[in-house]
Formats: structure tokens, sequence, C-alpha cells
């Protein structure tokens, strides 16, 4: 095997691995999980804006 098919691999691997972290944070913040307040935004002072 040619050693740029192995870099293209590694590379393809790396970006999937990042791909599947940053939809993982993306969902995770649509779901409100980026809350400091714990997704109560009136005992914060509505000052983190969750959920929006």
């Amino acid at each position: 095997m040619p050693p740029i098919v192995g870099n293209i691999i590694a590379v393809a691997l790396i970006v999937l691995v990042v791909g599947l972290a940053v939809r993982s944070l993306w969902r995770s913040h649509k779901k409100g999980g980026g809350c400091s307040c714990g997704g109560d935004c009136g005992s914060c002072g509505g000052s983190c804006h969750c959920g929006k």
C-alpha cells in the first residue's frame, strides 16, 4: 500500500472523529446542555439564554 493511501485513511478517520464530536456538542447545545444555570434562566437572571 502506497504511503499516500495510509495518510488519506488516517486523515479521514481524524475528520470522522472530529465530526462526530462536533455533532455531539451541537446536539447537546440544542437540547440546552450548554446552560450554566441548569436550564432555568429564572435562577440566573436570564443572562444565560438557555434553550435559545
